[in-house]
């Protein structure tokens, strides 16, 4: 009768380092943040003060693809940040802040040329992961320490 009624459950961690009131005195500013905010009929890429790009939903879904090409072409030009902030709207469901927090925290890179997880999806021709052993592929780190808050 007891193993008839056990439930099982499958729990995934993210790890969040969010600041509290008593973290001491105001740090400064560093001279690129990216800022992600979604948004119900999008989302933009921010650096804090001026937006660098709006890109509105796909098909009433979010271009996770562009997000990863933006994400990269942004590493690229400043390799040393790691830090991103995600503000969303109170309507954006839990399950797109997770694949936006996917998307900007890591990508995959090929010796020929840069490719994200989200285009070998697209095509249908490459799998979902990448394969063992597979030379091509690297999975890279863009923005790693990722904070949240409310859009504004």
């Amino acid at each position: 009768f007891l193993l008839m009624t056990a439930v099982f459950s499958r729990i995934t961690v993210v790890e969040l380092d969010l600041p509290s009131a008593a973290d001491g005195p105001a740090v400064t500013e560093p001279p690129f943040r990216l800022e992600v905010i979604l948004r119900e009929e999008g989302f933009e890429l921010t650096n804090g003060s001026s937006v660098i790009a709006a890109v509105p939903k796909v098909g009433g879904k979010y271009d996770l693809k562009a997000l990863s090409e933006m994400a990269l072409s942004l590493k690229r030009d400043h390799p040393d940040v790691v830090d991103a902030s995600v503000l969303l709207e109170p309507q954006v469901a839990y399950d797109d802040l997770i694949q936006v927090m996917d998307a900007i925290r890591t990508a995959e890179t090929s010796a020929v040329g840069a490719t994200t997880l989200a285009d070998r999806q697209a095509d249908g021709t490459h799998p979902k992961v990448a394969q063992p052993g597979d030379p091509r592929l690297e999975r890279v780190a863009l923005f790693t320490d990722i904070a949240l808050g409310d859009a504004p």
